[in-house]
């Protein structure tokens, strides 16, 4: 009996001090759009003490008071900041690592306010911790900070039911075995790439009700994310897995034919007469070639693809249509009806020859060269070079390694983090984020499952 009851009260201290061990996720909060696991013991390349020499430029690190035993986790608010949570081992010495840095004038000086403390790093990311959880969350601005301290104080003050391992995203990421993974609504990525993991969701389903889960790993500058779309919703999740088996594998015939310079390009093979159903209901598609649809018949055009096509847009602007179509055709029967299109061209825009069975369309905004080759392939551009070079392998291709992540897969897309440097919003800063874990990340590459 001794025996019986001394192994249940060892049982009851494990579980308790397991229970513990995860309090700091109750920081988390349960609404958040987006959450990343990271296994920083198991995930290859990435070693504790380099990661937090990065991510707090000390270099005595015994007594930081940061587990990094323990799961790291990325997330976004639903307000749209970006956020990482770990465990604190000891509340005291990472107030004095927060002091050191202060010296330094890496931060401003550590204060409290309601039990918990806090300070703001690089004028940037606040930062707040309790004896269990540290967040960092940001960027904000230095005024906006006294707002964030108070966003974070309720954060810190979280139970298990207002934090994220209540909500049914934690269940779906913790059951990822990878060592970094991720779970993500749709909404929670930048607008300008929501419309590709829409796909096959019914037409009036909200953003927030697609989501992805990935796993992840970088290698060599590489972030590779192979993943599914799924829906808590019954409806929207059976359309999802109804739709990816549009997907065929890809053979890779125009993967050499993205520049290195390119902002992002989708890779795919595909049945036209089926993949056309997914795009009429894709706001987002709808909306990226509503300029050229006013004219040309994209859906005729659409529907005779039969194998490899590619999507490429060499760099993003909110004034006209950049974009690239490459293809091979089952067949080529619209050309019969470019005659009708020029007729029936918009007030403002015009229809011209352009070559044997290519032609150009130009009004104010926007201006697209298309043809077809005699071995059957649809070519298009922005301007005439742009088309004739979407179906040839770019001077300045990118790398095999890359090319070789396309072959073979079901539906590819390829992000250039370079490309995005310059502009605002979520990916230069998501790119800030994980640089002390993974140093410069320069491409995505999205690999449906």
């Amino acid at each position: 009996m001794k025996r019986f009851t001394g192994l249940l009260i060892l049982t009851l201290a494990i579980v308790l001090s397991s229970c513990s061990n995860s309090d700091y996720l109750n920081s988390i909060p349960r609404n958040s759009t987006a959450i990343v696991k990271i296994d920083m013991g198991e995930v290859s390349g990435v070693k504790n003490k380099a990661v937090l020499q990065a991510l707090l430029k000390v270099s005595n690190l015994s007594k930081s008071g940061i587990d990094l035993s323990s799961n790291v986790y990325l997330f976004e608010t639903v307000d749209g900041n970006l956020g990482l949570c770990a465990r604190v081992s000891d509340a005291g010495d990472l107030e004095k690592t927060f002091n050191d840095l202060v010296k330094k004038g890496t931060c401003t000086e550590v204060k409290e306010r309601r039990g918990f403390h806090f300070t703001m790093m690089n004028n940037s990311w606040v930062v707040g911790f309790s004896d269990d959880a540290l967040l960092v969350v940001g960027p904000v601005t230095v005024a906006a900070r006294t707002e964030m301290e108070g966003k974070l104080t309720t954060f810190l003050s979280q139970d298990e039911e207002h934090g994220i391992k209540s909500s049914p995203m934690f269940d779906k990421l913790d059951s990822i075995s990878a060592p970094t993974a991720m779970v993500a609504q749709a909404q929670a990525l930048p607008e300008k790439f929501i419309a590709p993991f829409t796909l096959g969701a019914p037409k009036d389903a909200d953003p927030s009700q697609v989501l992805i889960a990935a796993e992840m790993t970088v290698k060599d500058g590489c972030l590779d994310i192979l993943g599914s779309t799924f829906s808590f919703n019954r409806r929207v999740n059976e359309s999802l897995q109804q739709s990816s088996e549009v997907f065929r594998p890809i053979k890779g015939r125009y993967a050499n034919c993205m520049s290195a310079d390119a902002m992002m390009a989708m890779f795919m093979n595909v049945d036209g007469n089926r993949y056309i159903e997914l795009l009429r209901r894709n706001n987002g598609f709808q909306a990226l070639l509503a300029g050229v649809n006013t004219a040309i018949d994209m859906d005729n055009i659409i529907k005779s693809v039969d194998g490899d096509l590619a999507i490429t847009i060499p760099v993003m602007s909110d004034d006209y249509l950049r974009l690239s179509m490459a293809a091979e055709l089952a067949h080529s029967k619209w050309l019969a009806d470019v005659d009708y299109w020029k007729k029936s061209c918009p007030e403002g825009g015009r229809i011209t020859d352009w070559g044997t069975n290519a032609y150009s369309y130009v009004n104010g905004t926007t201006s697209f060269y298309f043809g077809v080759t005699p071995d059957g392939q649809f070519y298009s551009g922005s301007n005439a070079e742009e088309a004739k070079n979407s179906i040839v392998a770019s001077a300045n291709t990118i790398p095999e390694k890359l090319q070789s992540k396309i072959k073979n897969g079901k539906l590819v897309m390829v992000v250039n983090m370079k490309a995005f440097s310059g502009e605002d919003g979520i990916l230069p800063t998501l790119q800030g984020l994980l640089r002390p874990m993974f140093g410069d990340v320069n491409t995505i590459v999205y690999s449906m499952k």
